[in-house]
C-alpha cells in the first residue's frame, strides 16, 4: 500500500525536460515515503494503488513538478512598500546602497529573519515553489542569522539551499572608503556552523550553499578562501555577478567580475551566479567555460534600470540558465515565468525567442541542475523526490495536452495551485497551508516589518 495516489489528472512529467516530457491524459502519480514510485494512466495504476493511504481525485486538474527558484532573499519582503524617499534613487548604485543596504539589510534582525522567512516560504509554497536557494544578510545581527532562517524553513516545510552572504562590507560605511576582512571571517563562520549542522547527504530539507556577496565587496584572498571552503565541504557557492555596471569593476580592479572571479579560482559548475547583466563577450565566455549556472532575475534587473541580461546568448553558449527573483516583488513564480517569456522578445524585437517551454525549464530542470539536484527534483519521474503540484486551472479555454504548455505563460497564476507536496508531505491542501497559521504568520511579519521601518527613521 502506497502513501498517496493522485489520479485522473493531466500529468506533465517534464522529464527529461518540458518540451520532450511525457504528458499523460487521465494520468496518475503514486508516492510512497518521500519518493515517486509510479506514473502512468489511471486505469493502469488503479488496480495496484487504488487502496493507497490517501487518494486524491484530480479530475480536471494538472499535476506538475514543484517550481525551483535559484536566487531569493526572503527577509527582503520586509522592505516591500517601505515609505522611503525614492527621489534619492537615481541609479542602481543608489538603490543598492540605500534600498538594499542602508534601509534594509543593515536593519534586519534574527527575529525579522524568522518572521519574514516564514511568510515568504509560506507564500511561495502556496503559489507552487517547492525549492529555493536562499541568501541571507544581516550584518548587524549576524551570529545566528542562518539558525533563524533554518528554523522558519523547517517549520513551513519548503526545500531550501541557503547560506550567509560573505562580504567585507562594513555597515554604515561606503565600500569605496572601507572594506574589512573581519566581516568576511564572521560570514564564513556563520556559513560553516550551518554546513556542519546539515552535512552533505543529510535527509533534511535544508542543504547549505556557501554565500558570497560579490567580487567588488571582497578581496581576492576572501574569494579564494570561499573556493577552499566550498571544496572542503562540497557545498557549492552562490554569488551575485555583474549586477552593477561593468565599468565599476574595470575601473577599480582593471578587470570585470567574471575575470576577477576566474583569477580567484572561485568559478565552477557548483556556482550559482545571480543577475549576470552587464557582461561582454569575454565575460560570457568565462562563465561558459567554467560551467557557471546563471540565476536570471528579470524583474530586479528592470527595477534597477540595469538592462536585460543576455539570456538568449547565454543559452547559445551552453550556459545553464535558471530563474531567480530576490523576493523584491511578488513571490508568485508564475509572474516571473511570464515576465521572462516576454521581456526577451521585446528587448530583441524577436517574437520567436523564448517559446513557453524555455522559461518553464528555467524554473524546473535547469534550476535542479544549477543546485546539483537534477537526479532528485525538477520533474516527475520514478525514484525522484515527491515535490508535486496539483493545479486547478482558471482558464477560458480547454487545457489539453496540445495547450497545456502555453497555459503556463498565457494564463497560469499561483492562486491556481490547489495542493502542494514536498518530500512526500502534503504541505498545502485545498489552497490552505497545512504547516502553520497563515494569519499569525502574516501578522508576525507585519509587526517585524514595522519595527524595521521604525529603525530606519524615515517615516
Amino acid at each position: 500500500m502506497a502513501d498517496l495516489f493522485i489520479k485522473n489528472a493531466l500529468v506533465m512529467t517534464c522529464e527529461p525536460d518540458v518540451i520532450s516530457g511525457r504528458v499523460i491524459e487521465n494520468g496518475g502519480v503514486v508516492v510512497d515515503g518521500d519518493k515517486i514510485i509510479a506514473l502512468g494512466k489511471t486505469e493502469e495504476l488503479e488496480p495496484l494503488y487504488g487502496s493507497s493511504k490517501k487518494v486524491i481525485n484530480a479530475a480536471g486538474k494538472i499535476v506538475f513538478p514543484g517550481f525551483i527558484i535559484t536566487h531569493t532573499h526572503m527577509p527582503y519582503v520586509m522592505g516591500h512598500n517601505q515609505p522611503v524617499d525614492f527621489s534619492q534613487l537615481r541609479s542602481f548604485w543608489d538603490m543598492l546602497q540605500k534600498m538594499g543596504w542602508e534601509w534594509l539589510e543593515d536593519l534586519i534582525t534574527r527575529d525579522g529573519i524568522y518572521a519574514s522567512t516564514r511568510y515568504a516560504a509560506a507564500k511561495m509554497l502556496k503559489s507552487g515553489t517547492t525549492t529555493v536557494c536562499e541568501l541571507v544578510e544581516a550584518p548587524n545581527d549576524l551570529e545566528g542569522a542562518l539558525e533563524a532562517s533554518c528554523a522558519a524553513i523547517e517549520e513551513i516545510g519548503i526545500r531550501a539551499q541557503l547560506g550567509y552572504e560573505v562580504t567585507e562590507r562594513v555597515p554604515g560605511k561606503s565600500i569605496l572608503d572601507c572594506l574589512d576582512k573581519k566581516m568576511a571571517e564572521r560570514g564564513f563562520e556563520e556559513n560553516i556552523r550551518i554546513i556542519e549542522k546539515y552535512p552533505k547527504g543529510s535527509s533534511s530539507l535544508i542543504m547549505p550553499r556557501l554565500g558570497v556577496h560579490t567580487a567588488y565587496t571582497n578581496s581576492l584572498a576572501t574569494l579564494k578562501k570561499a573556493r577552499e571552503i566550498a571544496d572542503e565541504y562540497g557545498c557549492g557557492i552562490q554569488i551575485h555577478i555583474a549586477e552593477i555596471p561593468r565599468a565599476f569593476l574595470v575601473e577599480k580592479y582593471g578587470k570585470s567580475a567574471p575575470m576577477l572571479l576566474e583569477e580567484a579560482g572561485l568559478l565552477g559548475p557548483d556556482v550559482v551566479a545571480a543577475h549576470c547583466i552587464d557582461i561582454d563577450d569575454e565575460d560570457l565566455n568565462i562563465l561558459a567555460r567554467n560551467g557557471v549556472n546563471v540565476a536570471h532575475t528579470p524583474m530586479t534587473n528592470s527595477l534597477g534600470g540595469n538592462g536585460v541580461a543576455r539570456v538568449p546568448e547565454m543559452m547559445e553558449a551552453g550556459i545553464n540558465v535558471s530563474l531567480g527573483h530576490d523576493c523584491f516583488f511578488t513571490l508568485d513564480t508564475a509572474e516571473y515565468i511570464r515576465y521572462t517569456y516576454l521581456i526577451h522578445k521585446a528587448h530583441n524585437a524577436n517574437p520567436a525567442l523564448m517559446p513557453p517551454f524555455v522559461p518553464l525549464d528555467f524554473a524546473l530542470g535547469n534550476a535542479a541542475k544549477a543546485l546539483g539536484m537534477k537526479k532528485s527534483i525538477g520533474s516527475l519521474a520514478e525514484g525522484k523526490k515527491a515535490d508535486i503540484l496539483i493545479i486547478k486551472p482558471d482558464c477560458p479555454t480547454p487545457v489539453i495536452p496540445a495547450s497545456v504548455m502555453s497555459y503556463f505563460t498565457m494564463t497560469f497564476l499561483g492562486k491556481d495551485v490547489e495542493s502542494v507536496i514536498v518530500d512526500g508531505k502534503l504541505v498545502v491542501e485545498d489552497f490552505r497551508l497545512k504547516t502553520g497559521n497563515e494569519d499569525e504568520i502574516m501578522q508576525t511579519c507585519v509587526k517585524e516589518s514595522a519595527l524595521l521601518w521604525a529603525r530606519n527613521e524615515k517615516i
